[in-house]
């Protein structure tokens, strides 16, 4: 079964290569079936090969490149339905996205027929690649129902719930494996090799996360010396969405462990577009910069235009971040005193105010309208934040989370906007509520979870729901 799923994971891309091809090739068909119906143009004997071989040959070649980026290849054909569907979608973003960026080249040349094709093939792939997915899907869960196809393993865990860790695990995970016997740390390992040659076991499955593997690491070793693969399923114990991969390092190898985003393409490509959007709102919001310095000026002259601050950026590395002041020059010598007399209505170690007597009347209108933020422009230039990430706290509240669990929200770059913003921003919820919020972006990260968080910002600015 093993050697049939590779054989499928290399040649799916090949597959889908040539589904591409072959909806590039009807699709001009499909397009004059569809003419009647929303009144296109039709034309005949219409190849978008032979009259755009650029942009057919990079939208097809592209095609198994975009469905890696988005995660389409990762599990083999077997993540869920509703999974795939989403990555689909995501798929159809950036196949758009591309199809854009060459219409706009070629300086309004592209035939009205052609923009109707290229809008065609952007849903007819999709479902074809869907239509492929469902049936190699279909076809891996069926060749697992034999029991004699079904992969002998050994449950391997601390005790009395190992069956129920067991039964927790996805059925259609579940579905591939015949279990030979479960193991714990005090089964001996003469029962252990018993098991593995009477059952001709090839898979060993940890339940019970590292504290297990410590627990059973004569098992383990004893299954690594003979080549069975092990899993470790670290759910359990890692309330995080824990990845794992193994790095080469010289002639050795280590098993790496991250709770954070991996490095991948999309990662790199949230990089560039961070500092090519940066550049582009600051050409575009100019005038704003202009507004905010002379109302500034007008409001306390005696301080500066810019405030700076020193802020927890990633891992908790100090940077000096930029903003519009919005208060009076002596605002940091008064927080202790503003704090004494009116409180704070944030739980925890953010400090915040609805009325603060320290900001100035300009000072809130800027902030209502996120003005103030919009130096942090330059700190996306500079690659200390992200256009999208959580936002980066003051270095002495960071020192005060109250527990260091917390920390892991500096894991990631800070951004101008996340969750916080865009469903609380600023509210009263509390401290460990926007904590949840930048974790729950954290754990689900993707360059779609960015496209939305941007979108649903633009409307909380412009109304400027929840600021302070």
């Amino acid at each position: 079964m093993t050697r049939g799923k590779n054989l499928i994971s290399l040649l799916t891309p090949i597959g889908d290569l040539l589904l591409a091809l072959t909806c590039a090739y009807i699709a001009p068909d499909i397009t004059n079936l569809l003419a009647p119906v929303f009144g296109w143009t039709v034309t005949e004997n219409f190849n978008p090969i032979t009259a755009s071989p650029f942009m057919a040959g990079a939208a097809i070649v592209g095609v198994p490149f975009l469905l890696r980026l988005v995660g389409f290849y990762h599990r083999d054909c077997l993540q869920r339905i509703n999974t795939a569907i989403k990555q689909l979608f995501t798929f159809m973003f950036y196949y758009l996205c591309m199809m854009g960026i060459y219409q706009l080249s070629k300086n309004g040349e592209s035939s009205v027929f052609m923009n109707h094709i290229i809008l065609v093939s952007i849903v007819l792939i999709p479902i074809a690649l869907f239509l492929r997915f469902y049936l190699i899907r279909l076809l891996l869960l069926n060749t697992t129902t034999g029991r004699k196809r079904l992969r002998a393993a050994l449950l391997v865990g601390n005790g009395a719930d190992l069956k129920d860790r067991w039964e927790n695990m996805p059925d259609f995970w579940k579905r591939s494996f015949s279990i030979a016997g479960t193991v714990s740390p005090s089964t001996p390992q003469d029962t252990v090799q018993q098991l593995i040659e009477e059952n001709h076991v090839d898979r060993l499955i940890l339940l019970g996360g590292l504290e297990a593997y410590h627990a059973n690491a004569e098992t383990i070793s004893r299954c690594e010396l003979q080549g069975i693969d092990i899993y470790i399923d670290l759910k359990d114990t890692h309330p995080v969405n824990m990845k794992a991969g193994v790095s080469e390092i010289g002639d050795r190898r280590a098993l790496i462990m991250t709770s954070t985003p991996v490095y991948s393409w999309a990662r790199l490509f949230k990089s560039v577009f961070d500092r090519v959007m940066a550049a582009l709102a600051i050409i575009i919001s100019s005038p704003l910069w202009l507004l905010a310095a002379i109302g500034i000026k007008l409001s306390d002259p005696k301080g500066p235009i810019f405030f700076r601050q020193q802020r927890s950026g990633l891992y908790g590395r100090p940077f000096y971040m930029w903003k519009f002041r919005s208060m009076y020059a002596d605002a940091e010598a008064r927080l202790a005193e503003v704090k004494e007399k009116y409180g704070n209505e944030m739980e925890g170690p953010i400090f915040k105010l609805t009325n603060d007597p320290r900001i100035f009347k300009f000072g809130h209108f800027i902030r209502k309208f996120s003005i103030d933020e919009l130096p942090q422009l330059l700190n996306i230039l500079l690659g200390d934040m992200s256009i999208v990430g959580p936002r980066p706290l003051p270095v002495y509240e960071t020192k005060e989370f109250p527990e260091y669990s917390q920390r892991r929200r500096l894991s990631v770059k800070p951004g101008l906007t996340c969750y916080w913003q865009v469903e609380g921003r600023s509210n009263s919820e509390g401290f460990s509520f926007m904590v949840n919020k930048d974790l729950k972006y954290i754990d689900n990260w993707s360059l779609w979870t960015d496209f939305i968080l941007i979108l649903r910002t633009i409307p909380a600015v412009i109304f400027g729901r929840g600021a302070k």
